[in-house]
């Protein structure tokens, strides 16, 4: 069982990958519609594993996905915006300053926030419509498949400082 949990959420997270990889190496920006098909994409990915997951009992399942749904919805903007600062993150490497490493560094506080606010806030209506069992295995889901993508992008786009030390060389 574990195995395929393991091998579920790397399936999610080389998705993250392969679904934005299709940018060109030159780091175009992606269009509002390519971004939403994305972030579609990899919801309905997400939701096959949080249906693995989460243990839902048939008398708490038409509640907890109701919710869930509503999460994967009001999730939608900080994920492209998520997409967003990933594509200026690249593009911001051929001329990295201190105010443009404290600009990025910033962005990325306000959006990883603004995602925990929305992830505590749904572990609480979640909790209450069904029960703090199934909430946490929400929020336990939600933080393993959200690890999971940041280290896939993480292994796959090298950071400033690799690219930096792979210049000296």
């Amino acid at each position: 069982m574990k195995f395929k949990i393991i091998l579920l959420a790397s399936f999610f997270a080389s998705s993250v990958y392969t679904a934005h990889s299709q940018t060109p190496v030159s780091y175009s920006q992606t269009s509002d519609a390519e971004a939403d098909a994305i972030i579609n994409l990899l919801g309905v990915q997400k939701k096959e594993a949080v249906s693995k997951l989460v243990s839902v009992s048939v008398k708490d399942s038409v509640a907890f996905w109701k919710i869930y749904d509503e999460y994967q919805a009001e999730n939608k903007k900080t994920a492209k915006d998520r997409l967003q600062l990933y594509e200026r993150t690249a593009t911001a490497y051929g001329n990295m300053t201190p105010s443009v490493a404290d600009s990025l560094a910033s962005k990325y506080f306000i959006n990883r926030s603004e995602q925990e606010k929305t992830l505590e806030a749904y572990y609480k209506k979640i909790k209450a419509a069904t029960n703090p069992v199934i909430a946490f295995q929400f929020y336990q889901a939600e933080v393993y498949l959200l690890t999971a993508v940041r280290a896939q992008i993480m292994q796959q786009i090298p950071t400033y400082g690799q690219l930096i030390n792979a210049a000296k060389k």
